[in-house]
């Protein structure tokens, strides 16, 4: 049963009556990437690629077959960005594919890197090995992590055991299985974790939700605790919430999810925020683990929309709490009305609110993100519209210019 209007009339003055009521944010929205590049851009990360002082973006072009390996250079009137070829394939010929993408400096020499991972892509042989190799920035030198026993739906890219050295967590669908990659030294990786999961599928994250000072992995709902150290101890498991993930199905719209992880309540741990990506499972929440009982996990409630396939969470209005933004994946939800909804946190008293909200578009947002592209403080959107979007698109965030 559907839940919204079906014309596009009426999305548009509920749209207006959103502005006028919640209207805390204007944004101006820039195309960056015009119609005819993009082609099923799933993974992208965002950064600054050559350290001028704007958000540029990584992209795999093409994830759903294979394709090259690019950086999209951000000019200073956010007009059309510059594309540079990192690798048109990989050392072996082959081209790159993933269901995600991580960057960050991985040598530590001041500059931003970007893993590679080659692959047939998820349409083109998602149970075939996926070999991962970073880029070294400058120059594009390839150096070999891994290689993964499949397709690879999310990658994070962080210090997991506070060493000091950039790790790699990923989620590998096909498998089901979560895989931990200590990095000892930029040339030298090692396996310190592979663990088997039933249901494991997508949307995974990374954040300290013990606060042990070590960073744990979530995927599709599951926290998995980092032992510290060098990371081959047993990593436990505890269920977040089975609502979102004991469905014995094994089809791609399954166990699909958004993670997000973040200190909300300010008690120095992070907490976990869901929304389900792919089937029409309306629940967007947030989970705060007990503090007595450190195997369960305390809900909250935000709000509601389809298809979140967009899951961000942070500052929107600049007064200093988080806030959240869920995009209807506008693909296998009704296309006139694909909402994408900023839900504004309210003055905190005994518990946390959520008492306005701002509805961006109602033509969705697939894998869409969130970073301050000009520092100027306040944060903006980076829009890719759908599962087969056509363009890219910053909508600049206006709160800095109050």
């Amino acid at each position: 049963m559907k839940l919204q209007p079906k014309k596009t009339t009426i999305t548009a003055i509920l749209a207006l009556c959103y502005l006028i009521s919640f209207g805390q944010v204007k944004f101006t929205k820039r195309v960056i990437v015009p119609e005819g590049e993009v082609n099923t851009w799933w993974a992208r990360s965002h950064a600054d690629v050559n350290n001028d002082g704007l958000l540029d973006f990584f992209v795999i072009n093409n994830n759903a077959q294979g394709g090259e390996l690019l950086w999209y250079e951000t000019v200073p009137d956010f007009g059309t960005s510059i594309k540079h070829i990192i690798a048109e394939t990989s050392l072996e010929g082959k081209l790159f594919a993933a269901g995600d993408l991580a960057s960050g400096d991985i040598d530590n020499d001041g500059d931003i890197d970007v893993l590679g991972p080659v692959s047939s892509g998820e349409w083109g042989g998602s149970d075939e090995p996926t070999i991962l190799y970073w880029y070294e920035n400058p120059g594009w030198e390839a150096h070999k992590i891994a290689e993964f026993p499949c397709f690879i739906k999310d990658f994070d890219l962080i210090d997991l055991n506070a060493d000091g050295k950039l790790d790699v967590a990923a989620t590998a669908h096909v498998d089901r299985k979560m895989f931990v990659y200590r990095q000892d030294e930029p040339e030298n990786w090692e396996k310190a974790a592979e663990v088997y999961v039933e249901h494991l599928h997508e949307g995974q994250h990374v954040g300290d939700v013990d606060g042990d000072g070590d960073v744990d992995v979530i995927s599709t709902g599951f926290c998995f605790f980092n032992p510290g150290g060098d990371m081959t101890d047993a990593w436990s498991v505890n269920n977040v919430d089975p609502y979102w993930n004991t469905e014995d199905a094994y089809t791609w719209e399954y166990n699909a999810t958004k993670i997000i992880c973040a200190d909300i309540d300010n008690d120095e741990c992070d907490e976990v925020f869901i929304s389900c990506s792919e089937k029409f499972r309306t629940r967007i929440a947030w989970y705060d683990l007990d503090s007595v009982y450190n195997d369960k996990w305390i809900r909250h409630e935000i709000g509601e929309n389809a298809y979140s396939h967009t899951l961000q969470v942070g500052d929107m209005d600049n007064d200093g709490d988080l806030d959240v933004i869920s995009g209807n994946n506008g693909d296998q939800a009704d296309p006139e009305y694909s909402p994408v909804i900023i839900f504004y946190q309210g003055e905190k008293d005994a518990r946390i609110t959520w008492p306005n909200k701002q509805v961006l578009t109602f033509s969705g947002a697939y894998n869409s993100y969130i970073g301050d592209v000009e520092g100027d403080g306040d944060l903006d959107f980076f829009r890719y519209d759908g599962h087969v979007g056509t363009s890219y698109e910053l909508w600049l965030n206006n709160s800095a210019d109050k």
